[in-house]
């Protein structure tokens, strides 16, 4: 009889931070456009995680943050075709002027303020799928990210219910 539920580290990327886009996916990003990740697919097919993990640290030059202004991410899987990732819209790496046509798994609200630069957020407990994936990230913080370092990594966790 299990006795507790506790979470575990995940069986592909696991608790420690790995990369999720490049940032030079993301450098000199225009404002209202969406990237597709150049990393390799998250291969899930084998390890089987459940639930994954976002933390953000964009930059954009110093500039008023606006209630609502967000980063957006979705799930791209890789369809049955082999080589289509989600809708088909976007190229990796190359940031385009489309909203995906399906939900986003996580919306990372930015602070609303004035002379900003930094641009910090977290999303927990996204669900993750079996077999591969991308993610696409939306800036819809109204400016365009800075050509300097741009981050977005993951870690991957299941739960243990033998404790």
């Amino acid at each position: 009889m299990t006795s507790r539920t506790a979470w575990t580290a995940g069986n592909g990327q696991g608790l420690t931070w790995g990369t999720l886009i490049n940032s030079s996916d993301m450098a000199s990003m225009t404002a209202a456009y969406t990237v597709l990740s150049t990393v390799s697919d998250i291969a899930n097919g084998t390890n089987l995680d459940q639930f994954m993990d976002i933390s953000a640290s964009c930059v954009i030059a110093s500039s008023t943050i606006v209630v609502g202004a967000n980063l957006a991410f979705w799930l791209y899987a890789l369809n049955q075709d082999g080589s289509t990732y989600g809708d088909g819209q976007l190229v990796a790496g190359t940031p385009k002027n489309v909203t995906p046509t399906f939900a986003p798994v996580g919306v990372m609200p930015l602070v609303a303020a004035a002379s900003q630069t930094a641009l910090l957020g977290f999303i927990q407990g996204i669900v993750i799928p079996p077999g591969s994936f991308r993610v696409a990230m939306q800036d819809n913080s109204g400016f365009n990210l800075t050509s300097g370092t741009q981050s977005v990594k993951y870690r991957t966790y299941n739960l243990n219910l033998n404790n």
